[in-house]
């Protein structure tokens, strides 16, 4: 999202180098699947993270933001195990208007079940255009690894 503004702002707001940092912190309820089996449940998520943008007189922007966090699984099966664990989320953009933007966001999780099993899941994502719209490299994995 830092880079789309900062691309999108006016060439005099760009005359000058600026940074932000950004602190953010909060819980998440909602109701959800187990990935693995389906089972419907509730997942509780705590967070913490920052975020650094900063963006130099001639336009290029560096942005960064990492968020860490604890997640737990309460199935609405009380026979079906609840699993709890971390996840940490990381992303980056560099890049500047008329050259090549390159993005990056990466994703992982443990969570360990009542039973002893566990759930993990990686991702990774990465874009690379050129100043003229075109991809030059593109990648977009996930894997869950279940019990």
């Amino acid at each position: 999202m830092g880079l789309v503004m900062a691309l999108g702002a006016p060439a005099r707001a760009l005359a000058s180098a600026s940074g932000e940092t950004v602190h953010v912190a909060g819980s998440i309820t909602q109701a959800g699947v187990n990935p693995c089996t389906g089972a419907p449940g509730t997942y509780d998520v705590t967070f913490e993270g920052v975020s650094h943008t900063n963006v130099t007189p001639v336009g290029t922007l560096h942005h960064t933001a990492t968020i860490t966090g604890e997640i737990a699984f309460t199935p609405d099966d009380p026979t079906q195990p609840t699993y709890t664990g971390e996840f940490t989320a990381w992303d980056g953009q560099n890049g500047a208007v008329g050259s090549t933007i390159t993005l990056t966001a990466t994703f992982h999780d443990t969570l360990r079940g009542s039973d002893g099993s566990s759930i993990r899941d990686r991702g990774v994502f990465h874009l690379t255009v050129l100043a003229d719209g075109t991809v030059t490299a593109a990648l977009d994995s996930f894997v869950l690894v279940c019990p």
